[in-house]
């Protein structure tokens, strides 16, 4: 797994820090987790040589959908040709007519639903966020990693999320006062959320640009103590064993 971009809730034109976007290899395999902004320079930095044969969209925010463009219009990226996995709802606010897309391109998602393809599987649920969101769980190379996405602390995990060897859990907020979102998680939910999950690793991510994860991994580690709990960086690359 490598992270492409993992700044959250806002592109900050200054520090040009990619957003959401986590790329998933095995030998015969890739797979893109979201596409941010700032994340087609990232994967031509950190991945150029990696051909991918799909790209999830979570939800049609831009920070986790706004390079979608640029790398639909990458031919040479692709294996064989673009493939995009998303919901219905998804499609209809980031493509004016999905039906135009050339066949085979797009396979739609939901709550629930199962997807096998030739060498990886995926189940999706849906989060809490202020848009419809699908959180995912792939199963890749003969590992499992779950993709909190965005979301609430209502968020219900399904049960075939659970024993992932990866979790990618949001942490856009560090503690939660009466002010704060209820569509995201501050650490200490973070922290129960992966204790649900019951996941050995887990990559805390989608920190706000300005703001430190350092104090976000101490909560969400005094929550979930038996937990491998680390920051997503950009470039950061986790081999699944």
């Amino acid at each position: 797994m490598t992270v492409l971009g993992c700044a959250g809730s806002s592109y900050d034109e200054a520090l040009r820090l990619p957003c959401s976007s986590y790329l998933l290899e095995s030998s015969e395999i890739a797979l893109l987790l979201d596409c941010g902004f700032g994340t087609f320079d990232s994967y031509v930095l950190h991945a150029p040589t990696t051909r991918i044969d799909a790209i999830f969209l979570s939800h049609a925010h831009g920070d986790h959908v706004g390079d979608l463009e640029a790398f639909m219009n990458a031919t040479d990226l692709w294996r064989h040709q673009p493939r995009l996995i998303t919901s219905e709802k998804t499609m209809s606010l980031i493509v004016r007519e999905p039906d135009s897309l050339p066949e085979g391109t797009l396979t739609l998602v939901g709550d629930g639903t199962h997807v096998e393809f030739a060498r990886f599987e995926m189940d999706f649920s849906l989060t809490t966020h202020q848009m419809p969101t699908l959180a995912a769980c792939v199963s890749i190379g003969g590992r499992r990693v779950v993709y909190s996405a965005d979301t609430g602390p209502t968020w219900s995990i399904p049960p075939s999320f659970v024993g992932a060897e990866l979790a990618i859990v949001e942490c856009t907020l560090e503690t939660r006062d009466e002010s704060s979102s209820l569509f995201h998680l501050d650490a200490g939910e973070t922290g129960k959320m992966v204790r649900d999950l019951r996941a050995p690793r887990a990559m805390i991510s989608h920190i706000p640009p300005l703001e430190s994860g350092i104090g976000r991994l101490a909560i969400a580690r005094d929550v979930a103590p038996n937990v491998n709990f680390f920051l997503a960086t950009t470039g950061l690359q986790v081999k699944l064993i």
